[in-house]
């Protein structure tokens, strides 16, 4: 436990001093020409406007605005989109995974060929089906069935959080499908069945807890394949998001003040899940 802490620590600072560094990158240029002095002295301004964020303006149409406190607003919107569309793509992969693991083997081949091809499928596809289905329904019945896009005194959540969990969904399902038929072939399983026990009792005791901490392992690839396609999600459906106010403004400090907004959330949480991984395997 304390290397985990102390290493997180590290990672911790080494991390914000990147962000910081990446953040001050456009002072690097003096219209074509590089210079380095410029850069050191970005870094410096950079670090002067985040100690006053008070101070920092971003623009909308709609006028001039002070960062904070509408930052929460934009932070917090983008962050529940993200974690509940991670969380959901989470709990329907494990659903999917017990059912299919269930089934005869051929029908078992048959989901894993389909989920292969329905994977490929680009997430701005998905988005867009979903926006002219609700349309079209709409259309035809006079009933809206979600609001599908934001607007300022209205915000939407289920369909954009639905697009952003199709993919992941799929990804986590093979993982978790890949790991349980690796788990069946050990010989442990043997020993279950050996003493009686039936099969969805050893998938639920045994297997499963096993597979899960390979999902745990592979989440930070998850969550960050998800946040990379969260900018394309906030375009599709008016969403103002923090992707969307980095893209908008190119402001160094807002830059940088939104990617540790971002990342101290989401390294709280893999720390979090690293902790309780390691306290898992210990005790089992």
């Amino acid at each position: 436990m304390p290397y985990i802490l102390k290493d997180s620590l590290f990672s911790f600072i080494l991390s914000v001093i990147g962000i910081i560094l990446l953040g001050s990158v456009p002072f690097m240029f003096t219209g074509m020409s590089f210079n380095t002095g410029s850069y050191v002295d970005g870094i410096g301004e950079l670090f002067k406007s985040m100690m006053k964020p008070a101070e920092i303006m971003y623009f909308t149409t709609s006028g001039k605005y002070p960062l904070f406190p509408s930052m929460w607003d934009i932070f917090s919107y983008s962050l529940t989109i993200l974690f509940s569309a991670f969380f959901m793509a989470l709990i329907l992969a494990l659903i999917f995974a017990i059912l299919i693991f269930m089934l005869p083997s051929r029908l078992k081949d048959k989901i894993r060929v389909f989920s292969f091809m329905f994977e490929s499928i680009p997430d701005v596809l998905i988005a867009i089906s979903m926006q002219f289905f609700i349309i079209w329904f709409f259309k035809e019945t006079n009933i809206l069935l979600f609001q599908i896009v934001s607007l300022y005194d209205q915000k939407t959540y289920f369909v954009p959080i639905f697009c952003l969990t199709v993919l992941p969904t799929l990804l986590i399902l093979r993982i978790l499908l890949l790991n349980m038929e690796e788990e069946y072939g050990k010989q442990y399983i043997d020993t279950a069945k050996s003493k009686g026990m039936g099969s969805f009792r050893i998938l639920w005791r045994h297997v499963l807890p096993n597979t899960l901490l390979s999902v745990f392992h592979q989440s930070r690839n998850i969550l960050w394949f998800m946040l990379s396609n969260l900018l394309m999600v906030e375009f599709l459906f008016n969403i103002y998001g923090v992707t969307t106010l980095v893209r908008e403004m190119g402001n160094p400090a807002i830059f940088t003040i939104s990617m540790l907004m971002l990342f101290v959330p989401m390294f709280l949480f893999f720390t979090a899940l690293r902790i309780f991984t390691y306290k898992w395997v210990g005790e089992k």
